[in-house]
């Protein structure tokens, strides 16, 4: 199936690679999006922001996905990105650095281009 970027309250189950993007901004979709139409790997790309205030929704994307992509910048679900960074799916970007994962990304897109 080809890949697709998911929301709130939206779930699909497939054989695609499932990547959960916690906090992204607008400009790290548009670059997402623009990859997904060219790659030859399908993803099911789930995208959340604190203010969708879906924790139940989340914390099932969570258990069902292959990698985790956090943006360190401060937000309402700080807390949850903090347990997140503990978790071997999980790369980062953004301005917290964190010794104990060495996953670091400059920015979503360099997930997927890799």
């Amino acid at each position: 199936m080809p890949s697709t970027v998911i929301t709130p309250p939206d779930f699909i189950e497939n054989e695609n690679t499932n990547i959960l993007i916690i906090d992204a901004d607008l400009t790290d979709v548009e670059n997402i999006t623009l990859f997904l139409q060219t790659s030859f790997k399908f993803y099911n790309v789930y995208l959340y922001r604190d203010i969708m205030l879906d924790v139940p929704w989340l914390e099932k994307v969570i258990n069902s996905a292959d990698t985790i992509i956090v943006n360190t910048e401060e937000s309402d679900c700080t807390a949850q990105k903090n347990q997140l960074i503990k978790d071997t799916r999980t790369w980062y970007y953004g301005p917290r650095q964190f010794l104990g994962n060495p996953q670091k990304l400059s920015s979503p897109i360099d997930f997927f281009v890799k």
